[in-house]
């Protein structure tokens, strides 16, 4: 903690008690993700047109529907998985659901997942602090509606704006009066560890027994697991200048503001007679002990506080005790005292139990002499969050040998590629210099290297020919015996014809060297007697 006159500012670590889910207007699209083995790969577009080839390029062309294109990449991922730049954890439900049903023309759900908030220069997750600051403005206002409260008249509803709420209970009409610009909270980012992501399906669920169900179409989102300790990490800056007296906000008024406020929401939530019998009893049961023990002492010594963040946080997270007036729309639109369904996170999309709420934050910057109950904390939640913690490592190391492979095949691809280039070149040169050489030659020292030629390609094979052969009889003694007879052919010519055919016909013909130069007569070629 660093304070002056004016201003109060603490780093603060952010633990996830449950999901957290903050959206951010993007989806995984079936163009730009493949599931293997419980995990989401994301793929990077740009390095597509690299990686394919033209055969893969042409299919992807004919691909018209997103039907086909799912199709396309499903069955090309293990080209793509490698290629990942970051990777999601997959509840195993939603892996083989897209197993049975990707790329299917009757599959309604196109696997469209909503992302949380994200930074684009790596995609780790992160918590803004506006989202933070908006929860906390929830609780103070609650707090000063607890001692002043508003007239019932003044209600929320659509005839009366929750801005108007706000500026008659923080005291302001203008925005630059608003007290809460004396707050600030610093985006809140992951710490030395990347905050694994975890995608699993958003369920409602109703809030008491009836004969009607809650709508359970799956809705799969991508979000930050909880009993993630130092998920997260951040700053908090409270200027203490400002003016108005409904709203000078310590560090010790938001602690006992948002814990007034959220502590028994939570509490509420674990003991609910229909919605608690629900919950992983694991989760339950830890918490349970968290907010008797741990929480119990850091909010009495106001080391921190209960916070609720994100989408499907619940209708009652967001409005204000004695005034909350909840819009339902359920046929005829109408506004309640209570919300009648809830989201709630879960791994199956037909699970009876084993869900868990969304949005629970815990918040904290301990001080010195309490850092034994924080440590307390860390060491209560560890096994859960090095299981999430380990889970993303393999992940990543998976990923990397994957990677490692495919780079290597890549490099040795493109070297062969370009070892057969410089071959190209080094036999269109030769050829190129061949060609100029017999260019220069006499008629006849030209045939000869011809028939040279013919005889290395032969030689190259690694057969020998007998006396039978038609290129013996044909070409290569035909041309010993017209190089004989004619006169054209100089004393220098013969002899270049008699030393090529002894030494290449020698090697190629399956005759003994005697008979050879004599079927040839190469002493004759030489002008011997």
């Amino acid at each position: 903690m660093i304070s002056d006159n004016k201003i109060d500012h603490r780093p603060i670590t952010v633990t996830t008690l449950s999901p957290i889910h903050i959206g951010c207007d993007e989806d995984y699209v079936p163009t730009n993700f493949v599931i293997k083995d419980d995990s989401l790969y994301y793929l990077d577009m740009a390095m597509l047109a690299d990686v394919l080839d033209d055969k893969q390029r042409y299919e992807l062309g004919k691909c018209h529907t997103t039907d086909a294109i799912q199709r396309f990449f499903k069955s090309n991922r293990e080209i793509f998985v490698p290629l990942a730049s970051h990777i999601v954890g997959v509840a195993t439900d939603i892996a083989q659901a897209y197993e049975e049903r990707a790329g299917q023309s009757n599959n309604k759900n196109q696997f469209q997942i909503a992302r949380t908030a994200y930074r684009p220069i790596d995609s780790f997750p992160y918590l803004p602090g506006s989202s933070l600051k908006g929860s906390i403005r929830t609780a103070w206002l609650d707090g000063i509606n607890r001692t002043e409260q508003l007239e019932q008249f003044e209600n929320i509803d659509e005839h009366y704006s929750s801005r108007k709420l706000e500026q008659k209970l923080l005291n302001f009409e203008k925005l630059q009066d608003d007290p809460f610009r004396y707050l600030n909270i610093a985006d809140a980012h992951p710490d030395e560890d990347n905050a694994p992501t975890y995608i699993l399906y958003a369920i409602s669920k109703k809030k008491r027994l009836s004969d009607r169900n809650a709508s359970e179409l799956p809705i799969f989102l991508e979000s930050v697991p909880g009993l993630l300790t130092d998920a997260f990490i951040s700053e908090i800056r409270i200027h203490s200048d400002n003016k108005n007296d409904k709203s000078c906000l310590t560090w010790q008024q938001l602690c006992s503001a948002c814990n007034a406020f959220y502590w028994p929401q939570l509490e509420a939530e674990l003991d609910h007679a229909y919605l608690a019998g629900m919950l992983d009893t694991v989760w339950k049961q830890t918490i349970k002990d968290l907010l008797r023990e741990e929480f119990a002492e850091l909010r009495a010594k106001h080391q921190g506080f209960l916070l609720r963040v994100g989408k499907h946080s619940g209708a009652e997270s967001v409005t204000l005790n004695k005034i909350r007036c909840i819009y339902i729309k359920n046929g005829k639109p109408l506004y309640q005292k209570q919300a009648t369904e809830k989201r709630l996170a879960s791994k199956s999309k037909k699970a009876g139990n084993n869900f868990l709420p969304f949005g629970w934050l815990w918040i904290e910057s301990c001080q010195d002499e309490y850092q034994y109950l924080s440590i307390a904390l860390r060491d209560k939640l560890r096994p859960h969050t090095q299981i999430l913690r380990d889970a993303q490592r393999n992940r990543l190391e998976q990923t990397e040998q994957a990677r490692a492979i495919w780079l290597g095949a890549r490099q040795a691809a493109e070297q062969k590629r370009i070892e057969e280039e410089k071959t190209v070149r080094r036999e269109a040169e030769a050829a190129k210099t061949k060609e100029a050489e017999l260019a220069s030659m006499s008629e006849n020292m030209r045939q000869i290297a011809l028939l040279r030629n013919e005889i290395d390609k032969r030689l190259k094979t690694g057969r020998r020919i007998n006396v039978n052969d038609q290129f013996y009889g044909g070409t290569i003694k035909k041309l010993a015996l017209h190089a004989l007879e004619n006169t054209n052919w100089c004393a220098e010519e013969k002899k270049a014809l008699a030393d090529m055919l002894e030494d290449r016909a020698g090697k190629l013909m399956n005759i003994d060297a005697k008979d050879l130069r004599k079927q040839l007569k190469l002493a004759a070629l030489r002008g011997q007697a």
